[in-house]
């Protein structure tokens, strides 16, 4: 993170090519967020733009370097909101499970790069899992889980108090555990 703080540094003080840096180094997890919010590559790639210009636009109010990190995702997640194409709370279990891979009805991978078949059928079957919990369930798990975030971490970029973020990731997963259970998963 010391080289985001000293590119957010260089980049207040007038050095154009460090954003560049913070770009580079910030893509891939603003864009991974974004797409697991939304479930769709356009989207994903649309709220990854928004979300870097609004960093270009207001990273001089960001007070200190240090929270680059939350701030973003803060931005990201907002910036998810805005867009979003996809509510949970609007599909079932039952239709995400039955709407064909890919569709807009759920929440859906990333495309499978080399990874097997039996991989592909997994990561499939969490998202459909993850499709019939609460927004702030899913959105807890995500940082916690895919993108590696601290309890601490989730709260803050949530703007909620740590037993909050405690509890959303413990009944997240409850939920997605369940869920599991109604796909047949796993054994009741």
């Amino acid at each position: 993170m010391i080289e985001t703080e000293e590119a957010v540094r260089r980049f207040i003080e007038g050095e154009q090519e460090a954003f560049s840096r913070i770009v580079r180094r910030w893509e891939k997890k603003v864009y991974n967020l974004a797409w697991r919010m939304l479930g769709n590559r356009e989207d994903a790639q649309d709220v990854t733009q928004d979300t870097f210009l609004s960093v270009f636009r207001s990273i001089r109010t960001l007070r200190d370097p240090r929270s680059f990190s939350t701030w973003i995702y803060q931005i990201t997640l907002n910036h998810c909101r805005a867009r979003r194409r996809f509510r949970p709370s609007d599909v079932s279990l039952e239709d995400a499970v039955s709407g064909p891979a890919g569709d807009e009805n759920g929440f859906h991978a990333p495309p499978a790069s080399r990874r097997g078949q039996e991989s592909v059928e997994i990561r499939d079957i969490l998202c459909k899992a993850m499709t019939g919990i609460s927004e702030d369930h899913r959105t807890a798990i995500i940082l916690k889980e895919y993108l590696g975030l601290s309890l601490e971490e989730v709260a803050r970029v949530m703007e909620c108090p740590l037993s909050t973020a405690k509890s959303r990731v413990y009944h997240g997963l409850r939920g997605v555990l369940r869920n599991l259970k109604r796909l047949k998963v796993l054994d009741s």
